[in-house]
């Protein structure tokens, strides 16, 4: 019963929205944490289901590595990012690993909304759907149905990962003067996930990604909504803490877990044998 009403909950989030189109490229942002982890699982299932409702939606997936700012050493972040590209490879799915100071490269242009914003408005849901089901129509005498569209070669993965390389040193010490000279714990945290939505907004934008996933839990929503009211950021709630967040115009973010507290997840997770690589959080020590 647990298992039925946690897949339900995912596929009727997603079904009640209709934000995510058929054929559509999504980027899931993973952590390697319990959240974004049961998310992974979920749209794994949704994607293998033999079902009429099966998930039509293309996945990619990116995992940003932040080991410089959370205080461990060059080794501690190869071992994370091999586990993490171990687990990312097992899931057949394109993936793209980030490092944090990657960031600090961003054009100027990442801090203005995409041409979607103010471009003409998009096809609705229901054309979408028929325009899908048209083309697979027309692909089925070609294709036996069981790929997913959209998959090119270059972006999947082939053979074992390699060797996970860090960045030059250099990078990672300006990184660390940048978080250093900032004096709260506050805006640390601030800094550091408006630095990874940019980075992962980046990824999305050159890869053709046009919605991100993240596994944003109903408690992790939860203290967002506390916290932004603590800091005076009560306009910007409804986009920091509900379904999507179109205030980036060429991608949308989603956050399909913000229904799952995290107890429901962390018991999933432990039923299920999901994977999980976790890291220490900045605010640790």
């Amino acid at each position: 019963c647990f298992r039925e009403y946690f897949v339900h909950k995912f596929r009727a989030m997603l079904g009640k929205n209709r934000v995510i189109f058929p054929g559509e490229k999504v980027l899931l942002a993973l952590s390697g944490g319990p959240a974004s982890s049961a998310m992974l699982r979920q749209v794994q299932e949704g994607l293998s289901r033999e079902t009429a409702k099966r998930l039509r939606f293309v996945p990619g997936l990116i995992y940003v590595d932040e080991g410089a700012v959370r205080g461990q050493s060059a080794a501690q972040r190869e071992q994370s990012l091999a586990r993490m590209e171990t687990l990312l490879q097992a899931t057949g799915f394109p993936y793209h690993l980030a490092h944090l100071e990657q960031a600090l490269e961003l054009p100027a242009s990442i801090l203005r909304p995409g041409p979607g914003a103010s471009g003409e408005p998009g096809p609705s849901y229901k054309e979408a759907v028929e325009g899908f089901i048209q083309q697979q129509r027309q692909e089925g005498d070609r294709d036996s149905g069981t790929s997913l569209p959209g998959l090119s070669t270059q972006d999947t993965p082939a053979g074992p990962p390699a060797a996970p390389r860090l960045p030059a040193a250099a990078r990672t010490q300006e990184l660390l003067r940048l978080f250093e000279a900032v004096e709260t714990s506050t805006a640390r945290e601030e800094l550091l996930q408006m630095l990874r939505i940019h980075l992962i907004l980046q990824t999305a934008r050159t890869k053709g990604y046009a919605k991100v996933m993240t596994g944003e839990s109903c408690t992790r929503v939860a203290i967002k909504l506390l916290t932004n009211l603590a800091l005076g950021r009560g306009a910007f709630l409804a986009v920091d803490t509900g379904f999507m967040d179109d205030r980036h115009g060429d991608v949308m973010v989603v956050r399909p877990m913000r229904e799952y507290m995290a107890k429901e997840i962390a018991f999933y997770n432990h039923f299920f044998d999901v994977p999980t690589v976790i890291a220490p959080p900045l605010p640790t020590k």
